[in-house]
């Protein structure tokens, strides 16, 4: 015969098993980058590369050249440019940007612009040798002021380092046609 206390042990023990396993992060969760946010107009540093954003403007059209004629490229939103100074600290390393807009929501830099020079995913960026480069955004209007720019390495590996770069505190410029890389 089973008894009363028994069951109850059983009851308690499966409710305690199954509570550790809803509150416990799993290992995706537990491994990820340390990110580290950087105040607006200050540098920041990883392991493997620096950072700092130098501008920033908006456009409603971009024109830019890629091996021919001048392309122009629309957007129901806007175009975001940052122009950034980046530097390797101990390799080289390739880099992506992620905007990450006022409500939270993650914007990876556009494919419809290539081409155009000093691009971040055309960028290895070497270290002790300051180089700049340009992110382009295609994005809601409503997300640029109060968003930050994300900067990780492109393999995006387990338990290394990404920025979280603040937006400047000045709104950005902007400009009906934006060229950038001139």
């Amino acid at each position: 015969m089973i008894r009363p206390g028994s069951i109850a042990v059983v009851l308690v023990s499966a409710a305690l098993l199954a509570s550790m396993m809803l509150s416990n992060p799993d290992y995706n969760s537990t491994f990820r980058p340390f990110k580290t946010r950087v105040e607006p107009d200050q540098a920041g540093k990883t392991r493997l590369f620096a950072g700092q954003f130098d501008a920033w403007r908006t456009a409603d059209q971009i024109a830019f050249r890629d091996l021919g004629p001048e392309r122009l490229r629309d957007t129901q939103g806007v175009f975001l440019i940052v122009d950034l100074n980046l530097s390797g600290t101990s390799t080289s390393v390739l880099l992506s940007a992620t905007w990450v807009g006022a409500s939270g929501r993650q914007y990876e830099t556009t494919a419809r612009v290539t081409g155009v020079p000093r691009q971040i995913e055309d960028l290895s960026v070497q270290p002790g040798l300051q180089s700049k480069a340009i992110a382009i955004f295609e994005l809601p209007p409503d997300e640029v002021k109060g968003g930050a720019l994300l900067l990780s390495p492109r393999l995006d590996a387990p338990l290394d380092g990404t920025l979280l770069l603040a937006a400047p505190v000045s709104a950005p410029e902007h400009v009906a046609i934006a060229r950038p890389g001139r």
